[in-house]
């Protein structure tokens, strides 16, 4: 079975739910990580999971918004994740 995540929106950064790391929005796997604040650990590497949707945890957040961002993406608001989906957001 593929490996698969969501790629998490917040409003200053975005995250792969496999790992937990940031990850960049434009990647279709989590092959490069985005730093967040401070130092980021030197052995930190990235899930290599395949972004399968676009979500948000923000309230207010549209799908029509995370669509502007990743329009190849399958989009969900906060809480709109279908069942199918929903073990690959931890």
């Amino acid at each position: 079975m593929a490996r698969k995540a969501i790629l998490m929106v917040d409003s200053h950064t975005t995250k792969c739910t496999s790992c937990g790391k940031g990850a960049h929005i434009q990647d279709t796997h989590h092959t490069r990580l985005l730093p967040g604040w401070g130092t980021p650990d030197p052995d930190d590497r990235p899930c290599g999971e395949l972004f399968v949707a676009i979500s948000t945890l923000r309230l207010g957040v549209t799908a029509e918004d995370l669509r502007d961002l990743r329009p190849d993406l399958p989009a969900y608001a906060a809480g709109d994740l279908p069942a199918e989906l929903r073990g690959f957001a931890r």
